[in-house]
């Protein structure tokens, strides 16, 4: 026996038993006592009413029903419910599978002779009269079949990774290789040594004490040399200087006068020849040297009592608290920050 159709398979068990029931399979598994199932019908009749088909399992279930629809094709083949079992059926049955591919086989040979006298004719007159709206399809019809073999052939000549893995690995070498180039220029280049030098040249007291008084020197002399007009300057579009420039410069002529060496002269006296001098007095490091801490605290006495207590009167003081950046704070400010790195640097040397 074959196996099951595929149509009971993809039945449920209840269908199945609704279908047992439908065409009377209890009737059957009676007279046919070699059928694959468990007793469907007992022989005692008062034991038929306690029979139930849910007793059986399904893969019996099925076999019982295809042998028995098969036995019973003729009665039920015309019967609408069970026709998709029968159509199913009659697809796979290779006797009609056979009988079908033959008439295909004979109708097609019949009209294989027909084809062929057509075909001659036809080339026959196109032979005979050839026109010039039959060759642009044709050119037309050239171009098309070639153009997409020009672009698969443009396709082949691309190359592609291989996998993601080779195209993360030659981002990791691309990148590794502008790393090291990049490296390179700048351990080849002057910039990290004079970046270094200029670090330690600045990490020191002196530095410091020099860059506050620079920075107080330049404030001062906004006030004691002012900018005067000397010439005009050209455009020059190289540079974005589109308009004219005027060009100014110090007035050196103002060296000459009171007015700048007044200021300048009590500004030099306070903020450094006064700190030098208690530096050296009062020198608790190197003995031939001067202690920047001493120097820092006897600036700050000197810029709080000359110019916050106003102890030396006169115009040069206001244009000395004019000029400083910060004016008297600035002054304490920057003896401040000098004492606190001279500290630093003692703690450290120790």
């Amino acid at each position: 026996m074959s196996g099951v159709t595929y149509w009971l398979q993809k039945q449920r068990k209840g269908e199945l038993v609704d279908l047992a029931k439908y065409v009377n399979m209890k009737e059957y598994v009676r007279l046919h006592s070699d059928a694959r199932s468990v007793y469907l019908y007992d022989e005692d009749p008062k034991a038929d009413s306690l029979y139930s088909y849910d007793n059986l399992l399904k893969t019996d279930l099925e076999v019982a029903l295809e042998e028995h629809l098969r036995a019973n094709s003729t009665k039920y083949a015309q019967d609408p419910k069970l026709e998709p079992y029968y159509r199913r059926q009659a697809v796979l049955s290779p006797v009609k599978r056979e009988t079908g591919s033959t008439l295909i086989t004979s109708e097609n040979e019949n009209k294989r002779p027909q084809r062929a006298r057509r075909q001659t004719r036809g080339a026959r007159e196109d032979t005979d009269a050839p026109s010039d709206s039959d060759a642009q399809p044709a050119a037309s019809t050239a171009l098309a079949t070639r153009t997409p073999r020009t672009s698969l052939s443009f396709a082949r000549n691309i190359p592609l990774p291989p996998s993601p893995a080779v195209l993360a690995d030659k981002i990791d070498a691309s990148t590794t290789s502008l790393r090291t180039t990049l490296a390179n220029f700048v351990s080849d280049s002057p910039v990290p040594s004079l970046l270094y030098s200029l670090r330690s040249s600045l990490s020191s007291v002196t530095s410091v004490e020099l860059l506050t008084l620079l920075i107080e020197a330049y404030g001062l002399r906004s006030q004691v040399m002012p900018l005067r007009y000397l010439t005009t300057l050209p455009p020059i579009p190289a540079l974005g200087i589109s308009g004219e420039t005027p060009l100014k410069i110090p007035d050196l002529f103002a060296l000459l006068t009171v007015a700048f060496w007044g200021p300048v002269g009590l500004w030099l006296l306070t903020s450094l020849f006064l700190p030098l001098t208690g530096a050296w007095f009062f020198n608790f490091g190197s003995p031939r040297g001067y202690d920047p801490l001493s120097f820092h605290i006897v600036k700050a006495l000197t810029a709080w009592i000359v110019y916050a207590k106003k102890g030396y009167g006169g115009e040069s003081r206001i244009v000395v608290e004019e000029g400083i950046p910060g004016g008297i704070p600035g002054l304490l400010v920057s003896a401040g920050v000098g004492a606190l790195v001279s500290f630093w640097d003692v703690l450290g040397k120790r």
